[in-house]
C-alpha cells in the first residue's frame, strides 16, 4: 500500500482551494487524503461553515485536541474566590497529572493568592519625515491634540479605553503608540482599528510631510520594553508537612532546586526563570478558546521562593504579560463556551477572573514539576503516563 505523500507526488492535477464552496473543498479534502474514508472522517465535525466565520478561512473541519479536568485549585483572587475545576487541552501526557498534583498541595497548604497589577494593550505607528525638525513638529502636533486623539481612538470600539501616547524615534522615523484597555476582549484587532483612526487623523490634519506611515508589527514576539495583556502574581505559602507528604521532598531542597535553576536561567540569558510555564499556558490557551499565537508574547514568568520563618515554602509566579479574553476570537464557538463556562467566565466582566484562574493553574504546574524533579519522578512520570516508546505504540 501506497504511503500517502508518495499519492501526492503522484497526482498531476492542478490543485484548486475553492474560495466559496465548502463541497468542493471537502472533495480536494477527499483527493488529498486518497478518499481514505477513516481519514476523512477524522476532520468531520459539528461545526458548520457559519459556526467559524471570522475564525477560519476555506473551512473543511477540525482537529480534536484531548481535554482533561485540573484541580480543583483553590483560588483567593480579587475576582476568581474558591475551588475551580479547569479544563486543559493537551497532547502530553503527565501534564495533566503534573498541575493536579500541583493544585492539590496548593489547596492543602491553604490555597493561593492571586492579583492583576496591570492591564493594558499597545499599538504603535510609524512615521517617516525629512529631517529630525520635522520629527520633532510631529511629536509637538500630537502631544497639543492627545486628548482629541485618544477620544477619537475610543469611538472605534464600545470596549476600547485609551489610556496615553508615548513617542519614540530612530533616525527620522517616529513611532507613535497608544496604550489602550480592551476590556474583556484579548484586543488586537480592536486596538488596530483604535490606531488606525488616530494615525488616519494625524496624516490628514498634521500639515506634516510624511514620507510613509505604517504599523508596528510587534505582536506575537517577545519585546520586553512593549508589555501587553494583564500582569497577574500568583502566591502560595506551601507547607512543610503536605510538601513532605505529596512532594516526597522537603522545603530546603525545593527552595534549592528553584534558586538554582533561576540562577542558571539567567546566566544563560533567559528573561523567563521558570520551569515550564508555557507548557501549561499553552494547555488553558488550547482550552480556553484564546489566540494560541500570543504564548510567543506571554510566555515570561518569574518563579520566586523563600522558606519562612516557620519553615514552609513561600512560592509566587508572576507573568508580565498575559494576553487573553472571554468575548470575541474563538471564544464564541460552543465548545469554548463550555471550557469557560466551567470556571465561569463566560462573556462580559470575566476576563480578570479567567487570568486568576489561569495563573493560579500555571504555579500549581511549576510546584508539580518541581516536586517532581526534587522527588526524582520526573522521567518515571513520563515513562507510565507519556508516550514515550512510539514504536511499541505503534
Amino acid at each position: 500500500m501506497k504511503h500517502l505523500s508518495q499519492l501526492s507526488a503522484e497526482r498531476h492535477v492542478k490543485m484548486h482551494i475553492s474560495r466559496t464552496s465548502e463541497r468542493q473543498r471537502r472533495d480536494l479534502l477527499a483527493e488529498l487524503l486518497s478518499d481514505d474514508k477513516e481519514l476523512i472522517a477524522a476532520l468531520e465535525t459539528t461545526l458548520t461553515g457559519s459556526d467559524v466565520v471570522g475564525n477560519v478561512e476555506n473551512f473543511v473541519g477540525a482537529v480534536p485536541v484531548p481535554l482533561g479536568l485540573c484541580g480543583p485549585v483553590l483560588v483567593n483572587g480579587q475576582h476568581a474566590v474558591g475551588e475551580f475545576v479547569v479544563p486543559m487541552a493537551t497532547l502530553e501526557g503527565t501534564l495533566v497529572a503534573s498541575y493536579s498534583r500541583g493544585a492539590k498541595m496548593l489547596k492543602a497548604s491553604g490555597g493561593c493568592e492571586v492579583v492583576v497589577t496591570a492591564d493594558r494593550f499597545l499599538r504603535g505607528i510609524h512615521y517617516r519625515v525629512e529631517t529630525l525638525r520635522e520629527a520633532q513638529d510631529l511629536v509637538t502636533w500630537c502631544r497639543a491634540r492627545e486628548q482629541v486623539l485618544l477620544a477619537l481612538a475610543e469611538s472605534t470600539s464600545g470596549h476600547l479605553r485609551a489610556q496615553r501616547f508615548s513617542y519614540e524615534h530612530v533616525g527620522c522615523t517616529v513611532l507613535v503608540s497608544v496604550e489602550f484597555t480592551t476590556g474583556d476582549a484579548m484586543g488586537s484587532n480592536m486596538a488596530s482599528k483604535g490606531i488606525a483612526a488616530v494615525s488616519e487623523h494625524i496624516v490628514q490634519h498634521s500639515g506634516i510631510e510624511l514620507e510613509e506611515f505604517l504599523p508596528y508589527p510587534e505582536d506575537k514576539k517577545p519585546i520586553p520594553a512593549r508589555l501587553k495583556g494583564k500582569a497577574v502574581t500568583a502566591r502560595a505559602v506551601l507547607s512543610a508537612d503536605v510538601v513532605a507528604s505529596q512532594g516526597r521532598t522537603d522545603v530546603l531542597r525545593l527552595d534549592r532546586y528553584i534558586q538554582a535553576y533561576r540562577s542558571t536561567l539567567a546566566l544563560h540569558g533567559s528573561s523567563s526563570l521558570n520551569i515550564h510555564v508555557v507548557n501549561g499556558m499553552a494547555s488553558l490557551f488550547q482550552a480556553f478558546g484564546q489566540d494560541m499565537a500570543y504564548l510567543g508574547e506571554c510566555a515570561k514568568g518569574i518563579v520566586d521562593s523563600r522558606v519562612t520563618s516557620s519553615g514552609d515554602l513561600e512560592i509566587s509566579l508572576t507573568l508580565p504579560t498575559l494576553i487573553v479574553g472571554t468575548v470575541g476570537g474563538g471564544t464564541g464557538l460552543p465548545a469554548f463556551q463550555a471550557t469557560l463556562g466551567m470556571v465561569g467566565c463566560v462573556g462580559t466582566g470575566k476576563v480578570v477572573k479567567l487570568a486568576e484562574i489561569i495563573a493560579a493553574v500555571l504555579l500549581s504546574g511549576e510546584v508539580g514539576c518541581a516536586v517532581a524533579q526534587c522527588a526524582s519522578e520526573f522521567v518515571s512520570a513520563h515513562e507510565s503516563l507519556g508516550r514515550n516508546n512510539p514504536d511499541e505504540l505503534n
